[in-house]
């Protein structure tokens, strides 16, 4: 698992940053997490990063999904949780993510979902064992994918001391 999460991590940096993909130094793993740091033009970058556990109406033709949790300290945003669902989400259709009970709404584009209170989100992920990501692709049923959070904790401290953010 975690040589595919590595796998994915790279390519998701490849595409945005091709120059340091190959840069990226993990930080370990803990549990279903393993952590990244990489620096770009802007400074150093921490992220967290798991698979699904479970995964309910995926079509064939999905690609990789993961959740991830980024510090880019430079740039003042730390804590950005974000979803890459391997497929591009139906306009306008909502998405959500269940984390221990609570219900949080995201806003999507293209392939990829993010929080609107990251803060909270990460709060509930700290104390949760699992959350469920529920998506709606442009084409086919909703999804729904199920994470373990186990190792969360850690994984989320390690970003952190890597890039100096708690």
């Amino acid at each position: 698992m975690f040589a595919r999460l590595a796998a994915v991590s790279l390519l998701a940096m490849s595409v945005a940053v091709p120059a340091l993909a190959d840069s990226a130094k993990s930080l370990g793993k803990a549990g279903a997490w393993e952590s990244f740091a990489y620096t770009d033009r802007a400074g150093k970058v921490c992220y967290t990063a798991s698979l699904p556990k479970r995964s309910l109406n995926s079509a064939k033709s999905r690609g990789e999904t993961y959740v991830s949790v980024t510090d880019r300290p430079a740039e003042r945003s730390i804590g950005v949780v974000s979803v890459t669902a391997g497929y591009t989400f139906k306009k306008d259709a909502p998405a959500e993510l269940e984390v221990g009970g609570a219900k949080f709404d995201l806003y999507t584009s293209g392939d990829t979902a993010w929080t609107r209170n990251d803060k909270a989100v990460v709060q509930a992920m700290l104390k949760s064992r699992t959350m469920v990501m529920h998506g709606r692709p442009s084409r086919g049923q909703p999804t729904a994918d199920t994470y373990s959070l186990e190792g969360f904790p850690k994984a989320y401290a390690e970003i952190g001391k890597a890039c100096r953010t708690r």
